[in-house]
């Protein structure tokens, strides 16, 4: 019996070493991160221990101060007790609350006007930045930023490049597969860029994670008047981007490739430079289509070059001969000489109509004394030509 009651007392010791410095704290853990996944197991331990020495602190001054009631063990146990209690319920409101569809529905109905505000004051905080940023051609119209992650902002510039242009666009499924991917005219119209760059931002460190331009379709936005006065101009909306994306095709502009890889390249490069380097290259680009040189884009130099590549290792093919007329031998792409097989054949053509029934051995003896005479040179044409063949069967193993 005495070993019984001795080992009810030690549990009851740790029970109530648990309520003060763990119970309380874990159940607060769990109102302010809900989710177990919110954050390690380590963390909520610590978070567990920290949060109980408070929470008990707090109630003990609570019941003294406020409540006027004696700080009996008993009474601190019951108070902490209820306020556990009070904890866990609250814990089980929000787990019902996040399982279920109204989180979707309140941030549907609430989101809009807080996003909305949300970007208009970004606009007006980055307007007077976004000033020095403009070209002689290219203006930034509005930027608007807003955190997307921990340490991650979304930016949207909207750009006018003053003037219409025609957008040439390519289809990026059928370039990767090395086929004609240029959508050929009519060419879409438009005026404004959409500039979307999505920053990594942590311990004073700015770099880019991703860049896209697309061409978009802008419409204006009425004036806010009052009594006949205007007080806040409209400010351009984005209606659509040109650029369609399906299970067979994404067709974008032509130039969308290039500033994708401005992402890569600079990576280094902070928001404001980048933006610099962006602007700087739709003022080029703009400039050259409205003068009717147009650049190339980073799209068809490549196609160029895969195009020359080809040509290169493509194997020469025999021109087939037309009946009737004169006898044309293939030449080498290397070499203006016919190789060895064809020069076979044509002097097998020669010697067959050759007549040599009246060549006597005298025929030549007058000419004996001249080619004596003859001086050969160290190096001959026939040496080159037998260097050239011998060059072109080494490069044989290119058209296997």
């Amino acid at each position: 019996m005495d070993i019984v009651i001795l080992i009810m007392q030690e549990l009851r010791v740790v029970l109530g070493f648990l309520n003060l410095l763990f119970v309380p704290g874990f159940i607060l853990s769990l109102v302010f991160f809900p989710r177990f996944t919110d954050m390690g197991l380590i963390e909520r331990l610590a978070y567990s221990t920290v949060l109980s020495i408070g929470s008990v602190i707090a109630t003990v001054l609570f019941m003294d101060i406020v409540l006027g009631v004696d700080t009996t063990p008993q009474n601190i146990s019951l108070a902490i007790g209820v306020f556990t209690v009070f904890m866990l319920a609250i814990w089980l409101c929000e787990v019902w609350y996040l399982s279920s569809s109204l989180p979707a529905r309140v941030h549907k109905r609430f989101s809009g006007g807080y996003r909305a505000l949300q970007n208009y004051l970004s606009r007006l905080v980055n307007s007077r930045r976004d000033r020095f940023n403009d070209t002689a051609l290219i203006r930034v119209v509005w930027h608007e930023n807003i955190r997307s992650g921990m340490n991650q902002v979304d930016h949207t510039y909207l750009i006018d490049a003053s003037e219409e242009f025609d957008v040439q666009l390519v289809d990026e499924h059928k370039w990767k597969a090395s086929e004609p991917a240029l959508v050929p005219p009519p060419y879409p119209a438009a005026r404004y860029f959409e500039l979307v760059i999505r920053e990594f931002k942590e311990e004073g460190l700015s770099l880019i994670d991703d860049l896209q331009v697309y061409p978009v379709h802008v419409t204006k936005k009425p004036d806010v008047t009052f009594l006949g006065l205007r007080i806040r101009r409209g400010a351009p909306k984005i209606m659509r981007r040109i650029y369609e994306k399906s299970e067979f095709a994404e067709v974008q502009w032509i130039y969308s490739h290039d500033f994708h890889l401005f992402a890569i390249l600079y990576s280094q490069d902070t928001l404001g430079q980048i933006v610099d380097r962006v602007l700087a290259k739709l003022d080029e680009i703009v400039t050259s289509i409205k003068k009717g040189s147009r650049i190339s884009s980073h799209v068809e130099d490549t196609q160029k070059l895969k195009d020359e590549f080809e040509v290169i290792l493509e194997k020469p093919r025999r021109i087939p001969v037309i009946a009737g007329g004169p006898i044309r031998y293939p030449e080498s792409p290397l070499s203006p000489f016919p190789i060895e097989s064809d020069r076979r054949r044509l002097q097998a053509d020669i010697v067959r109509d050759l007549k040599v029934t009246h060549i006597t051995p005298g025929t030549f003896r007058s000419s004996a004394g001249g080619i004596t005479d003859i001086k050969i040179p160290e190096k001959t044409v026939t040496d080159k030509i037998k260097a050239t063949i011998k060059e072109i069967q080494d490069d044989d193993w290119l058209y296997e």
